[in-house]
């Protein structure tokens, strides 16, 4: 494990990059690397998914992400930062994990999309 500091926040983390045992395989593939930054943590990774997540929705429409999503759908270990936060003790389910699910729930969930 490499230590490094995340390129948006400055934290220090842990990289498994190069090793076959990095953290971040865990994230869906949706963040492409830049050559302007390195590495982020993983909250400001997950942060950076969800916003990206946000603007593909409204860019590609919910028909044409959930094309995309469909492979994940079988992800059963939910990804912190991604799947959910933790907000004031209890777990917030993000657009990506609602997405996953296939259809609304009718609970009124924070972040649903449908």
């Amino acid at each position: 494990m490499t230590a490094k500091n995340c390129s948006q926040c400055n934290e220090p983390f842990g990289c498994g990059a190069g090793t076959g045992h990095c953290w971040c395989v865990s994230f869906p593939p949706i963040m492409a690397p830049t050559s302007e930054q390195d590495c982020f943590c993983p909250s400001c990774l997950g942060e950076a998914i969800n916003e990206k997540i946000e603007s593909l929705v409204e860019e590609k429409g919910m028909e044409n992400f959930q094309k995309f999503v469909e492979p994940h759908r079988s992800q059963t270990k939910l990804v912190k930062n991604v799947d959910y936060t933790i907000t004031e003790g209890l777990y917030v389910f993000s657009k990506w994990y609602l997405i996953k699910q296939g259809e609304c729930c009718n609970n009124g969930c924070k972040n649903c999309p449908y």
